[in-house]
């Protein structure tokens, strides 16, 4: 810093800034470049990378997003892969939970384990493909559901980006149909044959619809409490 002689300036000429300090005319050359530490351009790249993360698997899980434009589920996500990113190194085999994903709600209106009190199973084939064992259930008693349900879909999606630029890779989604009474349905498992790549992170979420029927036509209940979306598996490869 070096005090102004004469004319006092105000402003900036070229590198130079002039300006007051403490009621003394001071100037001082810009530099070039900022230096910045590993440890600021770490948490500035992770800062940009969770966001457009963020913004590629909100696309690719659309389908099971049940309030796609909500900015706090917006912000729950990107804080969670920006909390992740942070975190922890990146394994060289694929974790069954992710801290900060797996778990992740995209309605925190509504808890999928208080829905569907059964546990979906999650698993990775020999084909590094995912596949979800639904156990057998009762449906009047396995799923929580307001008293004019007909009809409950359970929903999934899986979706891939790659971990290093957060760019949108691939999905694939499905669902069963689950008629709403208290006859048992077996177990089935769902392939969902997303390949888990090296360099790319996996989520797969599971969502439960709830329908009513009315003149033999089936319609939605937009019901907050019983539309839950959440992060069941999340894996990463090197």
């Amino acid at each position: 810093m070096g005090k102004q002689k004469g004319v006092y300036l105000h402003g900036k000429d070229g590198n130079i800034l002039y300006y007051s300090w403490k009621g003394i005319a001071c100037e001082r050359m810009i530099p070039s470049e900022v230096y910045q530490s590993p440890v600021v351009v770490a948490h500035k790249n992770a800062n940009g990378l969770s966001t457009t993360m963020g913004g590629s698997f909100r696309k690719l899980l659309a389908h099971v997003i049940p309030y796609p434009k909500s900015m706090q589920m917006q912000t729950a996500l990107r804080l969670a892969l920006l909390k992740w990113l942070k975190s922890i190194s990146i394994p060289t085999q694929t974790p069954v939970e992710m801290p900060y994903i797996s778990g992740l709600s995209f309605n925190e209106a509504a808890m999928l384990d208080k829905c569907l009190q059964v546990p979906l199973t999650v698993s990775v084939t020999e084909l590094n493909e995912l596949a979800v064992l639904v156990p057998e259930i009762i449906p009047t008693i396995a799923l929580a559901a307001p008293p004019e349900t007909d009809h409950v879909q359970i929903k999934f999606a899986a979706a891939c980006c790659n971990m290093y630029t957060g760019e949108a890779q691939q999905k694939v989604t499905d669902n069963i149909t689950i008629p709403y009474n208290s006859e048992s349905i077996p177990a089935q498992t769902i392939f969902l044959p997303l390949e888990i790549s090296k360099g790319s992170i996996t989520i797969l979420a599971a969502a439960l619809e709830y329908f009513t029927l009315t003149n033999g036509k089936a319609y939605l209940i937009l019901n907050d409490r019983f539309r839950p979306s959440e992060v069941v598996f999340g894996g990463v490869m090197k």
